[in-house]
């Protein structure tokens, strides 16, 4: 019923939308051909930096938390290699220059604390306590539930 009420509200409202896209909504914020966009905030960062007029923002309302992982598949052979990848990835001082690089918050504390003031302190990509209480990790939907969602939004593309 959610999912139904949902599909509903993205129909009244997709007069509003000019494309389903993927990277190209980068090229479509940073020349101003589109006012609005959803995206990753590592993806934000780098439409900030081609278009000094955008924003990003997280709502007080409520989103989704989500997280870019850093894993050994079990196929993985050379895990020694692996292991000191990983480690060299968690110094605070090559997570920070990586934040920084790629534009994502880091999770990592003594990471954080050692990102320039003016990042560190961005509440658009480091928001604050009030607003992450209102996000949401996603669930790991069934594949029967996947293939309804996919079935819903594949049916809003073709009718956009």
């Amino acid at each position: 019923q959610t999912l139904l009420a949902a599909q509903k509200k993205l129909d009244q409202l997709s007069p509003n939308v000019k494309a389903i896209v993927a990277d190209e909504i980068k090229m479509y914020m940073i020349q101003d051909e589109a006012p609005l966009a959803v995206d990753w905030s590592g993806e934000a960062a780098e439409m900030l930096a081609g278009n000094s007029h955008l924003h990003y923002v997280v709502p007080r309302e409520g989103s989704n938390l989500w997280f870019d992982n850093l894993v050994i598949p079990k196929t993985a052979q050379h895990t020694k290699a692996i292991y000191a990848f990983l480690n060299f990835m968690s110094q605070p001082d090559n997570a920070a220059q990586n934040a920084t690089y790629i534009g994502y918050a880091t999770p990592n504390k003594r990471a954080k604390a050692r990102l320039p003031r003016a990042i560190r302190n961005d509440r658009q990509f480091y928001p604050d306590e009030q607003t992450l209480r209102h996000l949401q990790v996603y669930r790991d939907l069934s594949p029967t539930k996947v293939e309804l969602y996919n079935d819903r939004y594949l049916e809003f593309k073709m009718h956009h």
